[in-house]
C-alpha cells in the first residue's frame, strides 16, 4: 500500500493566486471608480435602470483590474460596443479586445476616448447617463491616461521620451 497523500484538486482561483505571474493586475484598486445606482439610470425600452447600472459596474471593474483582454467577456464586449462611447463592434469581442487592451498605449488610448467623447442624446433612448457617470468617475484618476500607469509599460531602451518603439 502507498503512503501518498491524495490531495483534492486546487480551485483555478487558488491555483491562479499561486502563481504570482498569473494573479490579477490592478491599476486601481478596488472600488477605486465609485459606482452608479440604478437610481441614477433612466430605463430604456431595451434595458431597465438595474440592467444599465450592473453592468456599467462591471465595466467599471474592468478598469479597475487593469482592461485586461483576457477578461473581457463578451457580456462586456456586448455593452461597451453596444452602448459606449461610440464604440464599433470591431468584427467581435476578439478584434474589439485586440485593437483596445493589448498593450500600455492603447489602454490609455481606450481611456482618453472615453474620456473624449461627447456624450449626447436623452437617456431614456441612450445610455448617456452611463457615459456621464463613468467620464466623471475616469476624470478623478487622470493617471489612467498615462500608458506608463498600465501594466507591461516598458520605457524606450534608448531614452527617446516620444519614441513608439514600446507600443
Amino acid at each position: 500500500m502507498s503512503n501518498t497523500t491524495v490531495r483534492p484538486a486546487a480551485s483555478p482561483a487558488a491555483s491562479q493566486a499561486a502563481r504570482p505571474d498569473l494573479a490579477p493586475t490592478r491599476v486601481l484598486p478596488r472600488g477605486t471608480l465609485p459606482r452608479i445606482t440604478a437610481d441614477a439610470c433612466t430605463p430604456t425600452q431595451w434595458a431597465t435602470a438595474e440592467q444599465k447600472a450592473r453592468k456599467a459596474n462591471l465595466f467599471l471593474v474592468f478598469i479597475e483590474e487593469g482592461l485586461c483582454s483576457d477578461r473581457f467577456t463578451t457580456a462586456l464586449y456586448r455593452t461597451v460596443s453596444g452602448h459606449l462611447f461610440g464604440h464599433i463592434a470591431h468584427f467581435d469581442r476578439a478584434g474589439f479586445a485586440d485593437t483596445w487592451f493589448t498593450t500600455p498605449a492603447t489602454k490609455a488610448a481606450f481611456i482618453d476616448h472615453a474620456l473624449r467623447r461627447r456624450v449626447y442624446g436623452d437617456p431614456a433612448y441612450t445610455w448617456s447617463d452611463v457615459e456621464e457617470h463613468i467620464q466623471h468617475a475616469l476624470q478623478a484618476h487622470p493617471g489612467l491616461r498615462d500608458l506608463r500607469n498600465w501594466p507591461g509599460y516598458q520605457p524606450p531602451a534608448h531614452g527617446c521620451p516620444s519614441c513608439t518603439c514600446t507600443r
